[in-house]
């Protein structure tokens, strides 16, 4: 199996999407499905692609080794350039002096040589200019280094719940959206959106921590962003119960009386004609959406999970093989086999 072939089926057998790999590894989305498609034209020089690849496997749980190794037989590394190097020609030997010249005459040659050089030297000290003053250069004292950006924690639920959450035109998924990772700032754009209701648009402080909530009316209202934490610390402490005095001046107790429970309105059992009871008897990524694409349940429950659902649910699961689905009291029978992504309706 290719190296884009292997790094495809890892992320669809974790119910991933190369957008949500592309948030956690922070590699562009299309570098992502080049790598995928072994579409080796579209990426950057060889040194990133090969990073990349590597982070990439690393992210879903993939020994790079072999991957890198086939990357490497796909895009063989370029050879290196040698030049030769030439020696110097060689020169001719000096020529050998005349014969029969005078030793008077070379005398009195070397005299005037001695002589001339002698001239030269103190004409050219002469004409030498005084040394230039030395210039000094100011130390450039170096420029600190930024402290690093806190991150904070970020949750968003709605009302309805399944809302897509955008922060600073960022997708951070549907809601609810638990302790997701952001940079601390004052002012954040937070923008919710769900179909059929009015978007909400506010301006929020992630200089800490938030936990928030999305009320979305039907269009035409206006929706409202409540702060859970906020909501929790301003409720009112319980009134503690006073005693009436007697004219004896003895101090009868006050007879507390418990509050009568909230009335519970019983929800209507699914009848086994419409009930869908999904086992999992081994770990398998999950999710459950109804027929208008809400999601009723995602996530990886521990084995011997069972979870009912109304008739007319969408499940997709990335290990089929450890999950069982039964409908109408019928026998529980696997989605597929064991590693496969399956979606399928019920």
């Amino acid at each position: 199996m290719s190296f884009g072939a292997a790094l495809k089926q890892a992320r669809e057998s974790q119910g991933l999407t190369t957008q949500d790999v592309a948030l956690r590894t922070k590699i562009r989305g299309d570098y992502l499905r080049a790598l995928e498609d072994g579409n080796t034209s579209l990426l950057p020089e060889r040194t990133f692609a090969r990073s990349y690849l590597q982070r990439y496997a690393r992210e879903l749980s993939l020994d790079p080794a072999p991957l890198l190794a086939d990357f490497d037989r796909s895009v063989p590394a370029s050879a290196e350039m040698t030049q030769s190097l030439r020696g110097p020609a060689a020169r001719p030997g000096p020529r050998a002096p005349g014969r029969g010249l005078s030793p008077a005459l070379l005398a009195g040659v070397a005299t005037g040589v001695i002589i001339l050089a002698a001239g030269g030297y103190y004409a050219l000290s002469a004409l030498r200019p005084a040394p230039a003053p030395a210039v000094v250069t100011p130390a450039v004292t170096p420029e600190p280094t930024p402290a690093p950006v806190a991150t904070v924690r970020l949750s968003v639920s709605s009302v309805p719940a399944g809302a897509r959450v955008y922060l600073d035109n960022r997708d951070l998924g549907v809601t609810p959206v638990r302790s997701f990772p952001v940079d601390a700032r004052r002012n954040a754009q937070l923008r919710v959106e769900a179909a059929g209701r009015a978007p909400l648009k506010e301006t929020v402080d992630l200089s800490r921590s938030r936990n928030l909530r999305a009320q979305l009316r039907p269009t035409g209202q206006n929706s409202a962003l409540v702060d859970l934490n906020a909501a929790r610390a301003a409720r009112p402490a319980p009134t503690p119960a006073t005693g009436t005095v007697t004219p004896g001046g003895s101090t009868t107790p006050a007879t507390t009386t418990p509050a009568a429970p909230p009335a519970v309105t019983p929800t209507p059992a699914a009848t086994p004609a419409q009930a869908v009871n999904v086992t999992f008897s081994g770990a398998s990524w999950t999710r459950v959406t109804d027929a208008a694409g809400r999601v009723l349940y995602q996530g990886t429950p521990p084995a011997g999970t069972v979870k009912g659902f109304p008739k007319g649910v969408t499940i997709r699961t990335g290990n089929a093989g450890a999950v069982k689905v039964a409908v109408n009291g019928a026998a529980p029978a696997p989605l597929g086999q064991a590693g496969q992504v399956v979606t399928r309706t019920f």
